[in-house]
């Protein structure tokens, strides 16, 4: 069975003896020096493992577990948690009392601000963000662990993703 290749200069397809694999020869229509590939056998092929399940497994309920921490205030069951006091004191600004930050809308007009090259206003949205502390930067983390994130107007996924980072790094 001869030895089919294309040659990379004209790309026409050559047909080769099987002795001449591992040499070269020239191309028959434009004279190129070619190199004839080793003919192809089936105990070249390697076998694959299969996916090991547990590991799927686990990575599904770690991106699960992630996502819930994201979704959920830690804030709102002060109960379970430790006295401020013995926590120390907590990571980054702290907002306003009172002050009510929409977390998932302010990611979404963050990435609509670089998405519109409004770098200004992308800043001050990520300032609000990082005054939500721990929550906005797992809400983000969640978000680019997310293999589907929330379609945001006409932004394509890959950047929304890269949008995500910027943030996260900001935060």
């Amino acid at each position: 069975m001869p030895i089919e290749l294309h040659c990379p200069s004209c790309e026409k397809l050559i047909r080769a003896p099987d002795n001449a694999g591992g040499k070269h020869g020239k191309c028959p229509y434009c004279e190129t020096k070619v190199y004839i590939p080793l003919p192809h056998s089936d105990e070249d092929e390697i076998s694959i493992a299969p996916l090991d399940e547990s590991d799927a497994e686990a990575e599904r309920l770690r991106r699960e577990a992630v996502r819930y921490a994201a979704t959920v205030d830690r804030e709102a069951d002060p109960g379970d948690r430790e006295p401020a006091a013995a926590r120390g004191p907590r990571p980054g600004p702290a907002s306003a009392p009172g002050e009510v930050i929409d977390i998932g809308d302010l990611v979404e007009q963050f990435v609509l601000a670089m998405k519109a090259s409004k770098l200004d206003e992308a800043d001050k949205i990520a300032a609000r963000l990082k005054r939500a502390g721990p929550r906005a930067k797992d809400y983000v983390e969640g978000l680019l662990l997310d293999p589907t994130p929330p379609p945001i107007e006409g932004v394509p996924k890959p950047l929304v993703m890269g949008f995500l980072k910027a943030l996260l790094e900001r935060l």
